[in-house]
């Protein structure tokens, strides 16, 4: 049977009996996970039955609704392909070409995502990646009502926590750093994810600073979007009883409006499945959801839709935040402030001139350190943007 004709048999089927392991994605929005497959479709690694990991790893893929997967550790390149068979028509996916045993690859759903490039880059300093230099994809997505491209660099970072392995992964880091920073890539959407091998608040390595601490250090320019789960000791890895918080997604700035509140998450459901970590893998995917992209520069008011933010300032700040915004045509607006866990923390009505720029002071000061989105909504539409509190 040809690879399109299983494909198409196989991806019916499964629309009867496809088993839900939990759907976090939406058909508005624009879903991606990173996903370290422990050592995918080797004989001597990892699962034992390489059979139940493809159907696993098929069934989870299918059942999020996520649309562009990072993967790693995939050990076996004929397990891949009889995963993208197995997937249907609509899917597809690259692995890279230098990773040695342990290749990181995209997966992605074509009715949403489109493939512009793949390739590594840093390869010249491939030791400090651990023999696995990035993989980086420039993608168009397309939504119901939107259409951009985003960036994405998949890494998977050298393990251990010894002083070695962990100068390595700090050297990476800023390889990557520098890699966006002094390209066009500073401009761009750009998603950094994947296993990191390591914590953000603080290394497995002697406690010390993280690898990652110079993209916090950078608020302006990135957000951390998996510092909530670390805070929450949130375990991604979990080969152990107590687990760590070792795979992570970052963002540009650029799209930092665009993240739908609360939807970073592990897929946790996963965890009752019974034998997950036998026969599928020792880390479990790490999603985030993307709306509709909005600018981020101040914008001239006649530009803006009712209601909408036209600054918020200072960033980063500890006290007073001062929010300019257009209001509805009565004059209302209410603001509100949620956590990337998509909770709740402020709410304010507030009432201005109608259709033109009005000014209010919120007090953040009780907010713990960490990554906010303010949302102002009226009776035509909402406009949301991130601001950070130190």
């Amino acid at each position: 049977m040809s690879r399109l004709l299983r494909g198409l048999f196989i991806s019916i089927l499964l629309q009867s009996c496809l088993p839900v392991f939990g759907q976090v994605g939406q058909s508005e929005t624009f879903d991606i996970a990173t996903w370290n497959i422990e050592w995918f479709g080797s004989s001597s690694n990892g699962p034992f039955n390489d059979e139940r990991q493809v159907d696993n790893v098929r069934d989870i893929i299918r059942s999020s609704r996520v649309e562009l997967w990072a993967v790693q550790e995939i050990a076996n390149i004929q397990r891949f392909d009889q995963l993208l068979d197995e997937l249907g028509p609509e899917w597809t996916g690259q692995l890279a070409t230098n990773s040695g045993t342990q290749r990181i690859g995209f997966i992605w759903d074509t009715r949403v995502v489109t493939k512009r490039s793949v390739r590594h880059v840093l390869e010249s300093f491939s030791s400090e990646f651990a023999g696995r230099p990035p993989l980086q994809g420039e993608f168009g997505i397309t939504l119901p009502d939107t259409s951009f491209v985003v960036t994405a660099i998949n890494v998977h970072m050298k393990a251990f926590g010894d002083a070695s392995s962990y100068q390595r992964r700090v050297n990476a880091a800023q390889r990557i750093k520098n890699h966006i920073d002094f390209s066009s890539l500073s401009s761009s959407s750009v998603i950094f994810l994947g296993d990191l091998n390591d914590e953000l608040i603080n290394s497995t390595y002697a406690n010390q600073s993280s690898p990652y601490q110079i993209f916090l250090d950078d608020p302006d320019d990135y957000l951390a979007l998996t510092l909530p789960l670390d805070q929450n000791n949130t375990a991604t890895w979990v080969g152990s009883a107590n687990g760590s918080t070792l795979d992570h997604i970052l963002i540009s700035s650029e799209l930092a409006p665009s993240v739908v509140p609360g939807s970073v998450s592990t897929l946790d459901s996963l965890r009752s499945v019974i034998g997950y970590t036998v026969n599928t893998s020792d880390h479990l995917p790490v999603h985030a959801s993307f709306g509709r992209v909005i600018a981020t520069t101040v914008q001239d008011e006649s530009s803006l839709p009712a209601p909408g933010i036209v600054s918020l300032y200072p960033a980063p700040t500890s006290g007073p935040l001062y929010l300019d915004f257009i209001s509805d045509s009565s004059g209302w607006a209410m603001i509100q402030v949620f956590d990337l866990q998509g909770r709740m923390i402020l709410q304010d009505d507030s009432r201005g001139a109608p259709l033109t720029r009005n000014r209010t002071t919120i007090d953040v000061s009780r907010l713990t350190p960490g990554v906010y989105m303010m949302r102002v909504s009226g009776s035509s539409g909402s406009d949301s943007r991130s601001f950070v509190v130190r």
